[in-house]
């Protein structure tokens, strides 16, 4: 082997081995919506015209969740954004990036989840949870509370799902040297309603979805 290609060889073995060669990796999560991630950046690229690759103007993050063939939720930098078909950029989908955004891909849509009141140890005491469909509407705008001053949620977001998509929210006693007597809150047609776990759980499985399945009497899954 002559010397020149004897250092092409070795140079693109080394390549491989500690870079692979800037390989980029392409998926596409709806027909028209690609991602590209190039040694750990990535980029969104939407087909025009049927056939042509078009680079968003994005700051990526790479996640990509398909709410319906016209619609996706993308992370971006700037928070989590609805890309519609045809779109040239994404809307932010909570409308303000200080919200905490959760897909639902089931149910075709995002939850967002704000904090209205904290208790006095910090901690969401009041959150507003508004469902927004895949063109930005908003289909469900509610106000969830603790129990009383003396408590709080153990999240600042649902903490759980059912089956039909409906969030819980776990809530607890704010003084963490007491029992933490938990319970579930969720809506149901307007109203806030709880049930109290049972009162041999302990504050660290306040978040395990076991316990409150069997008390509700359906399979709950995380948040």
């Amino acid at each position: 082997m002559k010397t020149r290609q004897r250092i092409a060889v070795s140079t693109l073995a080394l390549c491989l081995a500690l870079s692979g060669c800037g390989e980029v990796i392409e998926t596409d999560p709806l027909p028209w919506l690609r991602v590209k991630n190039k040694s750990g950046a990535h980029e969104y690229y939407v087909k025009r015209f049927g056939f042509v690759w078009v680079k968003l103007e994005e700051a990526a993050t790479g996640t990509v969740i398909a709410l319906d063939p016209n619609t996706a939720a993308i992370s971006t930098a700037q928070g989590l954004k609805l890309l519609s078909r045809g779109a040239d950029q994404g809307i932010l989908a909570c409308g303000s990036s200080r919200s905490l955004a959760f897909v639902v891909p089931q149910a075709g849509v995002v939850d967002c989840f704000d904090v209205l009141g904290a208790s006095a140890a910090q901690v969401a005491s009041q959150i507003r949870w508004r469902r927004i469909s895949g063109a930005g509407e908003a289909l469900v705008v509610e106000k969830i509370s603790a129990e009383n001053a003396s408590r709080h949620f153990a999240r600042a977001t649902a903490s759980f799902y059912d089956a039909g998509h409906q969030p819980y929210f776990v809530t607890m006693n704010a003084d963490a040297s007491a029992p933490a007597e938990c319970a579930l809150v969720w809506i149901a047609g307007g109203e806030t309603r709880s049930v109290a776990a049972p009162p041999d759980l302990a504050r660290g499985q306040c978040l395990d979805t076991m316990p409150w399945s069997g008390v509700m009497k359906r399979a709950l899954r995380k948040a």
